[in-house]
């Protein structure tokens, strides 16, 4: 039994808003683990791997939910609306509008228009995801009976006054099949001068070619150990992931990334089964798991050359492709690629894992447009053939 059916919440109408908070995201850190207690201290590297995978819910999705609430739980106090009770249905939707009309986001960016005299209005996505997490927060609470209304009654209005999303709609991808050899060979005076550039080359090497084969997101390729892609000394063809949302996939490896990964192997001299994949190579943090900061980094550095010679090569169009290249992009290409090739709607769906085949289709929508407007123009009958 989990620790989240054992654990007894217990909210009241008095109960503060930063209090029920807290238990709730505790309730949901212990989602989906055993309910002995465990000292974390006591357990190995391996142990503690095992016991994140088995929660419901992710760090990542946790901080989101804690930011989100935290956000909430502010603005609620300032109103003088500081425990469970408090709240009404009216104070619901007025903190809707609020985060339609006004700046709320707490990212780096949104701080820097602000230092910078601009306005910074949140996005209808970021709206969502401050709103949404509320839904279980209060629905958490309603199970206590520390509501004074129903959320039956308010959660329709609610979605009501959320903005509407903008169709999810996957932006063009550049042809990277000049960016992902990039870091194939020495470049400069420096070269592989040394033992350390050398490594970081074929590190950096063999990250582009396992997110150019495999389509997948950064987070599943930066998380990957050496154990998980090899096999006594041989690169796997398929290997599994936990993706989005702990959704269990394979990530191919095609031969391209298996020569890039056997040589950035070889040269580390093949460490440890449980050592990260991707590890950094700088002096403060030698060793430690590649972060997404740095792999967006290492992309970068590669679109940003390839995007210089496409400049001089007066392809400015694909230039500008480059430069807004992320890692996310080669999952863009390659579903983009797929489609292209006439590799069916529901096959692209399970390579890139998609929750379904209907997401697939919103998000590539427009390149089955383009497909089928070749298809017209090429086999529609034409007024002027006698």
């Amino acid at each position: 039994m989990s620790n989240d059916e054992t654990k007894m919440v217990t909210l009241h109408l008095t109960t503060s808003l930063s209090e029920a908070g807290a238990l709730w995201i505790e309730r949901l850190a212990l989602a989906g683990l055993d309910a002995d207690e465990i000292d974390l201290d006591e357990l190995s590297a391996e142990e503690l791997r095992q016991r994140e995978e088995q929660r419901h819910h992710s760090q990542r999705t946790l901080d989101t939910y804690s930011v989100a609430l935290n956000l909430f739980v502010r603005w609620a106090e300032r109103h003088d609306r500081r425990t469970l009770g408090d709240l009404q249905i009216d104070d619901l939707l007025t903190y809707v509008r609020v985060l339609r009309r006004r700046n709320y986001d707490l990212s780096t960016r949104a701080q820097q228009v602000q230092s910078e005299g601009g306005a910074a209005r949140l996005s209808a996505r970021s709206v969502h995801s401050y709103v949404r997490p509320l839904f279980g927060f209060l629905a958490l609470a309603e199970s206590c009976d520390a509501l004074g209304f129903r959320m039956a009654a308010v959660r329709p209005e609610l979605v009501r006054a959320l903005p509407r999303l903008p169709e999810t709609v996957a932006p063009t991808p550049p042809d990277l099949r000049r960016l992902v050899t990039f870091y194939d060979k020495p470049r400069g005076a420096d070269g592989d001068k040394t033992e350390r550039l050398k490594l970081l080359r074929l590190r950096n090497a063999a990250l582009l070619h396992l997110l150019f084969s495999s389509g997948r997101r950064i987070s599943e390729a930066l998380s990957l150990d050496v154990g998980d892609v090899l096999r006594d000394r041989r690169v796997l063809g398929r290997v599994a992931v936990q993706g989005k949302g702990r959704r269990e996939g394979a990530l191919f490896v095609r031969r391209s990334a298996e020569r890039a990964l056997k040589e950035y192997l070889v040269a580390s001299q093949y460490p440890a089964a449980t050592q990260p994949l991707f590890i950094s190579f700088d002096r403060r943090s030698a060793g430690s798991r590649l972060t997404r900061s740095s792999g967006w980094r290492i992309v970068h550095e590669a679109a940003g050359a390839v995007a210089a010679w496409a400049d001089l090569e007066g392809k400015r169009d694909e230039a500008e492709l480059l430069r807004a290249t992320s890692p996310h992009t080669f999952r863009h290409f390659v579903g983009f690629h797929l489609l292209n090739e006439g590799v069916d709607l529901a096959e692209v769906s399970q390579i890139l894992r998609h929750r379904s085949v209907e997401v697939t289709r919103n998000f590539y929508a427009r390149y089955k447009d383009v497909q089928l407007q070749e298809v017209h123009d090429q086999f529609s009958a034409d007024p002027f053939d006698e």
